[in-house]
């Protein structure tokens, strides 16, 4: 047989996951141009997202999606809801507003590509539980040269050696390139919860990311997760500020998240200190409080790297009588972006609470 009659028979087919991955491997051994002589452009980028996702995979992500930017035509009117049910929130989500207009601010860009982690893999201290939002410790965004974090980096490498051009990676930032959730939801990764958090088949204990990249392609994932029951509403009752108001309704200003990092420890009227409990940074009730993660059992799993030696020094106690020197370059740095050298009192602040509230 030809190559070009083998070509065209594997286009007939290329619905065969078989046939479609013997084609992948005939892509590396012929050039392109005897490929495009035989296939159409959809057929093209059909391969090209089956290659991403499977090298996605190959670095270490659990899974993969890949959607025209036209697929987020949905999040304006989702952002237009929240600030009509929270006007008082406009200031908070100023940087979303860009997530808007990413055809125009990126005119090169057709598709994004989308990729979740699991950290529920890792084990999560006790002493700090409750008070450190798991996602925040446990992103990899915190240990840069760790052989995680060089996993990930190594899909941005593939990227641009396929002549891929690429924004994005970012995870926990506060304002990336792409909203995140979105993204993961018009993918088929997962769903929005009445928490307002993204949840995959495993809960919502993922870490998302995010590139725009220059192709047009398109790899939508069709997962079966249940949706929130109709009638439950205990991520609202875990909301000790009542920040979570209504079903896929919250007002930042009042999110023990946002107070204790962004928020610069203001609390808004109708919030006390109290309820802020003994979190310091971040806060996971409203996860916590949910079905969907209740099973999840943090004393089982690997160790994240470097958390055994940061536990101690993220004691309420050590906080206290810590050098502004050793908390800028131990703690600082593993908040995932969260807190920055200039909010050092508010950490403060933050510890002496837990200790008062003992």
């Amino acid at each position: 047989m030809l190559i070009q009659d083998f070509l065209c028979t594997v286009t007939l087919f290329k619905e065969t996951v078989f046939i479609r991955n013997l084609f992948l491997w005939f892509l590396k051994e012929y050039d392109g141009y005897i490929v495009h002589l035989c296939l159409g452009g959809d057929d093209m980028n059909t391969l090209l997202a089956q290659e991403i996702h499977d090298k996605a995979l190959a670095c270490g992500y659990d899974s993969c999606g890949i959607v025209p930017l036209d697929a987020l035509d949905f999040y304006k009117d989702r952002l237009t809801k929240r600030l009509e049910d929270v006007p008082e929130s406009e200031d908070v989500y100023a940087h979303s507003k860009a997530f808007l207009t990413l055809k125009e601010n990126y005119p090169w860009a057709q598709s994004i590509v989308v990729c979740t982690e699991y950290f529920g893999n890792y084990k999560f201290p006790v002493s700090l539980r409750k008070r450190y939002a798991k996602g925040l410790l446990l992103s990899l965004a915190n240990i840069p040269d760790g052989v995680e974090a060089k996993r990930r980096r190594s899909f941005e490498t593939w990227l641009h050696s396929k002549n891929i051009q690429c924004i994005g990676g970012e995870t926990a930032r506060p304002a990336g390139v792409v909203p995140l959730r979105p993204a993961s939801v018009a993918a088929g990764l997962g769903i929005y919860r009445k928490n307002n958090f993204f949840y995959g088949p495993k809960g919502s204990n993922y870490e998302l990311v995010a590139y725009l990249i220059d192709k047009s392609c398109e790899y939508i994932q069709h997962l079966e997760i249940p949706p929130c029951p109709d009638t439950c509403d205990l991520c609202q009752q875990g909301c000790k500020t009542k920040s979570l108001s209504a079903p896929f309704t919250m007002n930042p200003l009042t999110c023990v998240s946002f107070i204790n990092t962004f928020g610069d420890g203001n609390l808004p009227e109708g919030v006390t200190e109290d309820m802020l409990e003994e979190w310091i940074i971040g806060c996971d009730n409203c996860q916590d409080s949910c079905p969907f993660n209740k099973n999840h059992d943090w004393s089982i799993g690997k160790d994240y790297p470097g958390l055994d030696e940061l536990e101690p020094i993220l004691q309420p106690e050590f906080i206290l009588k810590a050098s502004d020197e050793e908390i800028i370059e131990q703690m600082i740095p593993k908040f995932c972006f969260h807190l920055t050298n200039e909010q050092i009192p508010l950490l403060r602040k933050s510890a002496k609470r837990v200790i008062e509230r003992k």
